[in-house]
């Protein structure tokens, strides 16, 4: 941590938490050289009996490893038997729940003033949580209608515009609040919020709302774009991923889509009887798809 995190990870405070928790307690009692493959196994096992998640236990082996490869650079052990236990699969745990249109309207309907403006920022932008809190007026152009987010998970900065709604959101908002650094400062302490996990759960349950977290609003955002039409290139730099795998994943937000296109070869085919459909006809004559857009006033997106 005080060696090599904290110089070069924005989250070392989160691989300290894991490695204090969970790690150290079980690796503590060996020296280097005696961690095998089999002691790695009894530990992912333990975690799993404890209800661990496999991607909590994922997290913790990759920290391991990179641990055990500077051991190597550091010239304190020979190997890394991290590298011969493979990860466990994420495909099961990998939720996917989107905020529907109705949903929106009764969670913004049940959440405090405050809530509002972060879960619009977080819908219309489909910025990360870190990435609202931390936002400063100075990264934020009304002028040009644009977002500069800064020190991104990916390392990578990134530029979203604004639309009109959230435009008149931000205006509204830097009218209200004294000249402050950030976009969304606690009025108490003038300092960023660090979390809003209770007022948002909170809210969820007086709407009605089950399974929905935080992150799911990124989901939603990505999920609308594709929906719209927007092509895969461009939602990944919205978004801000590394590769456009990352951002793949949402892509089975397109399924209606692909159904009609289907159906209207199979309609083509009843009108024009045994002859061959013209493809390019069909694209260009079929009727556009109207997607669904949610409700209006405050609770809608663009």
């Amino acid at each position: 941590i005080n060696d090599y995190a904290k110089a070069n990870k924005r989250s070392w405070k989160c691989d300290r938490y894991r490695i204090e928790a969970s790690m150290k307690p079980f690796f503590g009692q060996y020296e280097l050289q005696s961690v095998t493959p089999l002691v790695i196994e009894r530990y992912r096992a333990g975690r799993l009996d404890k209800g661990i998640s496999r991607s909590s236990i994922n997290r913790e082996i990759t920290i391991m490893k990179r641990m055990f490869n500077l051991a190597i650079d550091w010239s304190l052990t020979d190997s890394n038997p991290f590298v011969k236990v493979k990860l466990f699969s994420e495909k099961d745990t990998q939720k996917e729940r989107i905020l529907e249109a109705e949903e929106e309207g009764r969670l913004f309907m049940a959440s405090p003033s405050y809530l509002k403006p972060i879960l619009r920022m977080a819908l219309h932008t489909g910025m990360r949580r870190g990435e609202i809190f931390n936002l400063r007026w100075r990264q934020v152009d009304l002028e040009k209608r644009e977002i500069a987010v800064l020190q991104t998970k990916s390392g990578k900065n990134r530029i979203i515009p604004l639309n009109e709604i959230l435009r008149v959101e931000l205006a509204g908002l830097k009218n209200r609040q004294d000249k402050g650094e950030f976009v969304f400062a606690n009025p108490k302490t003038g300092l960023p919020y660090t979390e809003v996990k209770k007022s948002f759960k909170g809210a969820c349950k007086k709407a009605g709302i089950e399974d929905l977290r935080f992150h799911d609003l990124r989901h939603t955002f990505a999920t609308r774009l594709i929906r719209a039409g927007v092509d895969i290139i461009t939602v990944k730099e919205l978004l801000g991923h590394y590769s456009i795998r990352m951002t793949q994943r949402y892509t089975h937000s397109n399924q209606l889509q692909k159904k009609l296109a289907v159906e209207r070869l199979a309609g083509n085919k009843l009108e024009m009887g045994s002859e061959g459909p013209n493809l390019l006809h069909i694209c260009d004559a079929a009727p556009s798809v109207e997607i669904a857009r949610p409700v209006t006033g405050s609770a809608s997106i663009n």
